[in-house]
């Protein structure tokens, strides 16, 4: 997950990951923490002058995979408070093909996020204003992946991108326009970027969606998804 969404800069602070990516995305923004550093109070003060330093409010992504063990109850001290508790979710390429309808509508798929494909996101699911979309153009470009679109005479009706990490996929940025809404072209696009992907070797895909979002998670169930773990950030209040 860390390479499909990979940081501008990232420092590693005896075992920790600690992201940078100019404000742009909690997930480019937090550390990761993969093992438990010598000296936890003296990392957290490392981590919190680093990111005031870049302007970042602090942030951790913390997982049961979290290290050390006690990170969460250690950062709830400390005045940090929970944001968006995501679910991690996994599936196998071919089941999830066995389970998807054919589809008449044609998608277009590129190596590249066209102007195209990034105005529709930003118009559909982005939040900021330019700097902070050339800024998360910048963090797609960085890693191999796959985009899906859907056009139209008028606004793009549905993207997606598939991160491609060696073989693994991870199902990012699938957005509908709302007026387009309720015709199956999330699963057209599903679809799509998964056939290609096949041609590439992928086996598995994994994606990450909000826990309170539960018509997605509805869509995914039905598709054979699995939830495999969970996640939450914990921010500097």
């Amino acid at each position: 997950m860390n390479q499909g969404w990979p940081a501008e800069a990232k420092t590693e602070l005896d075992g920790w990951v600690v992201r940078r990516n100019r404000g742009v995305t909690k997930r480019a923004n937090s550390v990761l923490p993969a093992s438990a550093p010598f000296d936890l109070e003296r990392a957290l003060d490392y981590v919190e002058n680093l990111y005031q330093a870049h302007g970042i409010t602090p942030c951790f992504h913390v997982s049961p995979a979290a290290q050390p063990t006690d990170l969460d109850d250690r950062l709830e001290a400390r005045g940090y408070v929970v944001q968006a508790p995501t679910l991690v979710q996994c599936a196998e390429v071919a089941d999830l093909l066995d389970r998807l309808p054919d589809s008449p509508v044609d998608v277009n798929i590129s190596s590249v996020p066209d102007d195209a494909w990034m105005d529709a996101w930003w118009r559909i699911d982005g939040h900021g204003g330019e700097d902070d979309q050339a800024a998360a153009r910048q963090i797609l470009n960085r890693g191999r992946a796959l985009y899906a679109t859907i056009p139209s005479v008028g606004p793009v009706k549905a993207i997606g991108r598939l991160a491609l990490v060696d073989d693994w996929a991870g199902l990012y940025c699938l957005a509908v326009d709302e007026q387009f809404r309720r015709q199956g072209l999330a699963l057209a696009v599903i679809r799509a970027l998964l056939q290609k992907a096949t041609t590439l070797g992928v086996r598995r895909v994994f994606l990450q969606v909000v826990a309170e979002n539960e018509p997605a998670q509805a869509l995914y169930d039905r598709l054979g998804f699995r939830t495999v773990s969970q996640y939450h950030y914990r921010v500097k209040a």
